[in-house]
């Protein structure tokens, strides 16, 4: 049975350059996952959007590689690569260097990307993006696997061509899906999405059990599954709503900011209304905030419902305009208060 881990999500969101220059906000952040490896989380993954304010780290693997030089233990990886936007020699090469990079602590995850308007930007047709995601991922997984290409798709072929370039992870880095879970399932892939119930998770452990009859080398590992949310913890439940209410109004403002300022991107009036606002967030689950005790108790009963099948809660620290501090106040707060008692708990219940 699987112990029950803890991860960082991270949505590397623009702050006010007049407040936090960008300089400063790459240092804080760097400052953010050192202490999480110190506090005991097992992995930071990073998001990649491009041209909006949701994200100001554009490239996952470069700012994974200052963050594999600043760390020694935490397990790294985007979450996810936005495939169709990489040509797939390069994105290989890419995961082999940052695995060596790292020393072995390189976590990829990969998918299609949400936006149609970021494939457009990239001078790509957004219907093409399954076909483009398989195509690339077909050739990672090859070169990672067999050190050649022998590839005939519709946007790319080889013949024989050596990559001269391996993982430092044999035969491969473990490797993930955000979204759908059972999507991640089929691929053979560790899975991340918003928090389900326990029926889901039955379903994504059937579908990958039943994929390892292939022999296929991604269904070899025992995979991780699990949930991501937002996340704030302050001294007391009041604390915590206030500044919650607050930053949240500024992640709702960065999510939307492409899909507002583009023609046919433009979601309903009032599904923006909906996602930006933070106390029909915090009613759904999707933000969890509050004091130690109301975020543990919360997450324990969750836990409850799904471990083990659900072996892995994953929490996103920094977000909206929440200060640098502040994110470290509540990232100190569930190392400390919460983690500990829910790892007690699932310790005792596998015993």
């Amino acid at each position: 049975m699987a112990t029950l881990e803890f991860g960082i999500w991270d949505h590397f969101e623009q702050q006010d350059p007049e407040r936090v220059p960008l300089t400063q906000q790459y240092a804080e952040r760097l400052e953010l996952i050192v202490q999480a490896e110190r506090l005991g989380f097992s992995r930071y993954h990073i998001a990649e959007h491009h041209l909006t304010p949701l994200d100001m780290a554009p490239s996952p693997n470069v700012f994974l590689a200052a963050v594999a030089r600043e760390t020694t233990r935490i397990r790294l990886g985007s979450l996810v690569m936005c495939l169709p936007l990489y040509h797939p020699v390069r994105l290989l090469q890419e995961i082999c260097m940052l695995d060596h990079l790292s020393e072995g602590r390189l976590e990829p995850g990969v998918g299609r990307g949400v936006r149609d308007i970021e494939h457009e930007w990239f001078g790509l047709d957004a219907s093409q993006s399954r076909e483009r995601y398989k195509e690339t991922f077909d050739l990672v997984i090859q070169g990672l696997l067999t050190g050649k290409l022998n590839y005939q798709g519709q946007y790319y072929a080889y013949h024989d061509v050596p990559v001269h370039f391996a993982p430092a992870q044999r035969p491969l880095p473990p490797m993930w899906y955000a979204g759908n879970i059972q999507s991640a399932a089929r691929q053979g892939l560790n899975g991340l999405g918003r928090s389900e119930g326990r029926d889901a998770y039955a379903a994504y452990w059937r579908t990958f059990d039943a994929g390892r009859a292939s022999g296929n080398a991604l269904f070899q590992r025992a995979p991780r599954v699990g949930s991501t949310r937002h996340l704030l913890i302050a001294d007391t439940d009041a604390d915590a709503r206030a500044i919650a209410r607050r930053a949240w109004r500024a992640y709702g403002e960065h999510f939307f900011a492409t899909d507002l300022r583009n023609l046919g991107q433009t979601r309903e009036p009032q599904a923006y209304s909906a996602g930006a606002d933070p106390d029909t967030q915090i009613a759904s689950g999707a933000l969890l905030v509050g004091s130690p005790t109301t975020v543990r108790d919360k997450l324990d009963a969750y836990v409850k419902e799904v471990y083990p099948l659900h072996n892995y809660l994953v929490a996103a620290f920094q977000w909206g305009d929440l200060t640098h501090a502040e994110a470290m106040h509540s990232l100190q707060l569930y190392a400390t208060q919460v983690m500990p008692a829910l790892a007690e708990r699932r310790v005792a219940a596998a015993a």
